[in-house]
């Protein structure tokens, strides 16, 4: 293929049309505050349990904050570059797509969650969160209504 077509065809590059379509883009929709970098996720339950098992590759997971709520989980996370600023290091970059910065999640879970329960793991640039859901309030009244007449 002729070099001259490579600009032309990395237009209509899907992943290239929704990474500029998305790029500084906070609308509720978008989930993550884009900074740099996003990180997709999984939410779902089992077994009365909730689990988020989030990708966050090339990440200490020192660096990673995660705050559990009853109805929602926060996220944040930085992947910190790995060159100082302003040094020459001779480089001469022919394409450069690694992406440092902080990215924030904010997760809503579909039931009730209870936070004394959250327990967090690391396993090869995948957080998994577990959470238990919230168990109901066994203690209730039964209320009888008079009747009027």
């Amino acid at each position: 293929m002729a070099r001259g077509f490579y600009p032309m065809m990395k237009m209509f590059d899907p992943e290239e049309i929704f990474d500029n379509l998305t790029r500084g883009v906070s609308a509720p929709f978008f989930e993550e505050h884009v900074a740099g970098f996003g990180t997709k996720l999984d939410v779902y339950r089992k077994d009365g349990k909730i689990f988020v098992e989030a990708e966050l590759p090339g990440i200490d997971p020192a660096n990673v904050d995660l705050h559990v709520y009853s109805d929602r989980l926060t996220l944040s996370a930085e992947k910190k570059s790995e060159t100082t600023e302003g040094k020459d290091d001779g480089k001469s970059y022919f394409r450069s797509e690694r992406r440092w910065g902080k990215v924030e999640r904010v997760v809503s879970f579909p039931v009730e969650a209870d936070p004394d329960t959250a327990e967090a793991a690391f396993k090869n640039g995948v957080l998994t969160l577990t959470v238990a859901e919230k168990s109901e309030d066994k203690a209730h009244k039964k209320v009888s209504i008079k009747s009027e007449a």
